[in-house]
């Protein structure tokens, strides 16, 4: 698994940096500034997956979306924000194992039994993050998590999820609509556990 560990003094070196500089260096082959990038942006790109799949594929996409980033560096447009970019890589391999797994779910007999449990999600992932998750689109999810949760502007969100400013926005919009009705239903079951 790759997780960020990197020295304290590398990752003072390039801490000051943004994502974009960060990236020019990582293409110019300075492996440190792609460390640090690795470092600053892996719990959010695991948090975000955790809303397309489950812990442990979570895992796995996170690490292989850093490999191929890394792999794929050269072709950054460094004129451009360098979060949408990762997360757009993210979410592309998210969508194909997702696709994979429904393939092969077409072909094999499930390796667990129906009343298996669900492995939980980590506690700071939250009853509401849980319950859009679990009632919302993938993509209706994705919107709110990369808006809210990672902090990416409306034009940025419209980037990874390959859509226009508008459409985003009016998706933002309704899945805050949507949730909104949920977290009431959620509200009452926490003042009122049956």
């Amino acid at each position: 698994m790759i997780c960020p560990t990197i020295s304290q003094a590398s990752s003072t070196a390039h801490s000051s940096k943004s994502d974009e500089e960060l990236a020019s260096f990582a293409r110019s082959g300075q492996i440190q500034a792609f460390d640090e990038l690795v470092r600053r942006h892996w719990a959010g790109i695991r948090r975000f997956l955790l809303g397309y799949l489950p812990h442990g594929s979570s895992d796995d996409i996170a690490q292989e979306t850093f490999l191929r980033a890394y792999r794929k560096i050269e072709q950054y447009d460094d004129n451009r924000p360098f979060l949408p970019w990762l997360f757009t890589i993210a979410r592309r391999l998210a969508l194909n194992e997702i696709r994979r797994k429904n393939r092969k779910a077409e072909v094999s007999l499930p390796d667990h039994s129906p009343e298996e449990a669900q492995e939980p999600e980590p506690a700071s992932f939250g009853p509401l993050w849980q319950l859009a998750k679990d009632r919302l689109s993938a993509d209706s999810y994705a919107v709110l998590r990369l808006h809210y949760a990672e902090d990416l502007s409306i034009e940025e969100v419209a980037k990874v999820l390959g859509k226009g400013k508008i459409a985003t926005k009016v998706m933002l919009h309704r899945a805050r609509k949507k949730l909104s009705t949920f977290s009431d239903q959620l509200k009452d079951n926490y003042e009122n556990p049956a």
